[in-house]
């Protein structure tokens, strides 16, 4: 299997917070160069710095094929910067928050009402939170048989995708 997190050391005479912006630049950078012609590559606004920091950069080819890279920063471990790469596409995040948020909606409402199998739960809230829950198992397994069956055809461009963005977080 091939490795997914890349990790960075820290090097630079600025301050620890301008020092993470340079290398997210510089990694952005990087990346709109190899693939600037052909996808969308879009970051998130720097967060302030805190006891950790955390930004992702998204590369996008339509809806359907994507990868993210996520750069983390710990207190703990000042000098250490790690960057995970994973598949993202819009299509599967809207899937997924549709699909899940779906169902789980439909399990709180039968609880809150107590209609159905969820009229035996006691109370509104108790019963509206627990079958929401409830409800979220079946949620996942229709996104994961909607996510395999529209999504089939670009897994191999995603995988190489991300082998591609590996490929130049390493450089």
């Amino acid at each position: 299997m091939e490795e997914k997190q890349i990790v960075y050391t820290l090097e630079g005479t600025g301050t620890r917070e301008t020092n993470l912006k340079n290398e997210a630049t510089n990694l952005m950078t990087k990346l709109k160069n190899q693939f600037g012609s052909t996808h969308s590559v879009t970051a998130d606004a720097f967060g302030e710095l805190g006891k950790d920091w955390s930004h992702e950069i998204k590369i996008r080819k339509g809806d359907k094929v994507g990868a993210a890279v996520t750069i983390k920063w710990v207190k703990t471990n000042p000098e250490v910067l790690t960057l995970s790469v994973d598949e993202s596409s819009k299509m599967g995040s809207r899937i997924l928050y549709g699909g899940l948020f779906s169902f789980m909606a439909i399990g709180a409402y039968l609880g809150y009402n107590h209609i159905g199998p969820f009229a035996a739960l006691p109370g509104q809230k108790i019963a509206t939170a627990l079958s929401a829950l409830i409800m979220a198992i079946p949620g996942i397994i229709v996104v994961y048989i909607l996510k395999s069956m529209l999504l089939k055809n670009e897994k191999e461009e995603n995988k190489q995708l991300v082998a591609s963005v590996i490929n130049v977080c390493k450089k």
